[in-house]
């Protein structure tokens, strides 16, 4: 046989081999197209358009609804609500209602026409960097093209030319005062999310490898024959888990005191997203361990998926800027409502009653999985009786 035909005998062999194994595909092919499926359909968009913003118009004139257009035409912002009255900025700023909240002085207009240079303060929730960012950019950009078209009109009821309008001090001064996380400080806010994929990845990883080494060592059968119960086989899996993961936040907790970072300023409240973070993310694994058969098919499984979970989170690109597959996507991973709801604790001081939302969801997530968990469990015991029966 030629070299030519032995080169090509051999790379139809390596194609056949890759095509029967049905791991290799997936990560191969599977890994890579689901990446751009939900890589597409959460930055689709590419910018931030109609982020929630609040103004408390105390003025209430021409030239206060005229500074309110002027941030409803900006393609990034969108006003929500319109107040005349004092608002409580953490109520207001909390759970991503309104990223920013705008203060207009009473007696704004009067100020202008008296060149008494009043001040616009913008309070701006700095906990998600990439937002606050562009919502800081917009304010700013809308301020300055108000100031230069009162400038202009002033030098022109002077009978000046517009271009002296630009030599000219402000009209009235715009003032961005950054809340949660002021410094911009990246480590702060980037270390909940790595810290909450990891976790996410682990237990469940962990979990799943847990029954799959039963199946692979023969010992299912025998573990459920000491349980008694799909319930006890599923109980005397989680609570080891459960009591490590305990030591597990001791160790996280190490890691706040030796980089320096902040705790939440409700421990407790912290400690109870954790524990449904947790027990959500067991059962979730718990179900993975029952599909797959292998360990090696459910770590490879598993760990195609955690890249694309941390994608759609939340935690960087709100919710409100991506497709609804990429939400949907999100929904199914406990990670989501974690994040998310850990963020509120840590940044904005917030309570069990401000993430509601949040911890509701990992709730339906932990009855789901477990209720999953059980079923499946039951089904696949039966199976081992029914085989064991047959063999007998």
């Amino acid at each position: 046989m030629s070299r030519l035909k032995r080169l090509l005998s051999l790379t139809g062999r390596e194609f056949r081999l890759f095509k029967n194994n049905p791991i290799m595909v997936m990560l191969f092919i599977g890994g890579p197209v689901l990446y751009g499926i939900i890589f597409g359909a959460m930055y689709q968009k590419g910018k931030f358009t109609d982020l929630p913003v609040m103004v408390v118009d105390k003025d209430n004139s021409a030239m206060s609804t005229r500074f309110i257009d002027m941030l409803n035409d900006m393609d990034v912002l969108k006003v929500v609500a319109v107040k005349h009255e004092n608002v409580e900025m953490r109520t207001v700023l909390m759970n991503d209602k309104a990223m920013a909240a705008v203060i207009i002085p009473d007696g704004f207009e009067a100020d202008l026409l008296q060149n008494r240079n009043p001040e616009i303060n913008a309070y701006v929730n700095n906990a998600n960097l990439m937002t606050s960012s562009y919502v800081t950019r917009a304010l700013l950009t809308a301020g300055g093209t108000l100031n230069a078209g009162i400038k202009i009109g002033a030098m022109q009821k002077q009978g000046l030319p517009a271009a002296v309008a630009s030599n000219q001090y402000e009209a009235f001064h715009s003032n961005i005062f950054k809340l949660y996380n002021p410094a911009s400080n990246y480590m702060i806010y980037s270390w909940p999310s790595y810290l909450a994929i990891i976790l996410q990845t682990v237990t469940i990883v962990v979990m799943a490898l847990s029954f799959t080494s039963e199946y692979e060592a023969g010992t299912f059968s025998e573990l459920f024959q000491k349980s008694k119960s799909v319930s006890m086989m599923m109980t005397i899996k989680v609570i080891p888990y459960w009591i490590i993961s305990i030591g597990l936040a001791g160790i996280l907790a190490c890691f706040y005191v030796i980089f320096r970072e902040p705790f939440p300023k409700h421990i407790l409240d912290a400690a109870v997203i954790f524990c449904l973070f947790i027990a959500a993310a067991t059962f979730m694994g718990m179900v993975s361990s029952v599909i797959f058969k292998t360990q090696l098919r459910a770590v490879q499984f598993l760990m195609v998926l955690s890249m694309t979970v941390y994608i759609v989170s939340g935690y960087s690109w709100p919710f409100d800027q991506t497709g609804w597959a990429a939400r949907v996507f999100a929904y199914v991973f406990p990670m989501m409502p974690f994040v998310n709801g850990y963020r509120i604790l840590l940044f904005q001081s917030g309570t069990l009653g401000d993430i509601s939302d949040y911890t509701t969801i990992l709730c339906v997530q932990l009855c789901f999985y477990a209720l999953l968990s059980y079923v499946l469990l039951k089904i696949k015991t039966r199976k081992e009786i029914k085989g064991g029966e047959a063999a007998a």
